[in-house]
């Protein structure tokens, strides 16, 4: 392809600052699980939004925390990759928090990577909808002290509102290069961990704060044809006391996150569903590096 171009954007922030938001608007399809609880986001989720001379490659990246188990430390060095072999990183900022300490320490060890790699730097300071004006001044002038940052956005991703002008720089800014990906492909994940994510948003937003973040949906059979899928997922968890908060009273919150889960996945595959939950015990697997690899982290 002549003249094309083609790169890869790391989107880093803290928990819940939009990144996934963010990924999904752009790329205009789910890519990338959505949830008010922390950590949700787990490997380096590519989104990939084509153009008619530009393919850019979003890399999601889990919020900035501090590791502790083995789930945790994967978290941390897939962040850091994701990061440090990107052409742009696009650092997310919550207008609506009064707390960024983590992201202000992040944007300064930037200013050595840049000075390192050449990568430009771009904030976006996202919810401004819903920010305190003030907030959002307060948080602008403190930006504009790293005079190592290419470019500042104001944005709200949930609204698409100023989300163009984000497109637009990226487009002008990433290197020249061939596509990476066909020109239809929206991520390079595979259909069934997409349908695994799911699931497992539907867990986070059904169960709300009453389980931890450490489940993971394994899936035990995918059968697609032109008209049907079928699919059979284990929610896993952690304890037998977990199992009872999944399933809910006479199997009502199951059977709510499988109704999510359906018409979450009609609308991507634009066919028949058939889904079929149930739950599973396996203690401590984020120790475990083949539960990590089951749950697609390594």
């Amino acid at each position: 392809m002549n003249n094309s171009k083609c790169g890869f954007v790391a989107i880093v922030g803290e928990p819940n600052s939009g990144k996934s938001t963010l990924v999904n608007a752009i790329v205009g399809e789910k890519i990338s699980i959505v949830s008010p609880k922390a950590q949700t986001t787990r490997r380096q989720i590519r989104g990939i939004a084509q153009y008619e001379d530009e393919q850019i490659i979003f890399v999601d990246t889990p919020g900035f925390f501090r590791a502790r188990t083995s789930l945790e430390k994967v978290l941390v060095r897939n962040f850091r990759h994701s990061y440090e072999d990107s052409d742009i990183i696009l650092v997310m900022v919550d207008a609506t928090s009064s707390f960024l300490s983590m992201t202000f320490s992040f944007i300064e060890k930037l200013e050595s990577i840049e000075v390192e790699s050449k990568q430009k730097i771009i904030v976006a300071i996202n919810k401004v909808d819903k920010a305190k004006k003030d907030n959002i001044l307060k948080i602008a002038k403190k930006l504009s002290d790293y005079k190592f940052i290419n470019e500042v956005f104001m944005i709200s991703a949930l609204n698409n509102d100023g989300v163009q002008s984000v497109v637009n720089y990226l487009k002008n800014n990433i290197p020249d290069g061939p596509f990476l990906y066909e020109t239809d492909r929206k991520t390079d994940m595979d259909m069934v961990f997409r349908l695994a994510e799911i699931t497992r948003e539907n867990v986070y937003k059904i169960l709300s704060e009453e389980l931890p973040y450490s489940i993971y949906i394994e899936t035990e059979l995918f059968k697609e044809t032109d008209k049907k899928v079928r699919i059979f997922q284990a929610i896993v968890v952690m304890r037998d006391s977990q199992k009872g908060i999944v399933i809910g009273a006479k199997g009502e919150r199951i059977k709510r996150i499988k109704d999510l889960s359906i018409r979450d996945m009609k609308e991507l595959l634009n066919k028949k569903v058939e889904l079929r939950l149930f739950v599973k015990v396996k203690e401590k697997w984020a120790d475990s590096k083949t539960h990590l690899q089951n749950a697609g982290i390594l």
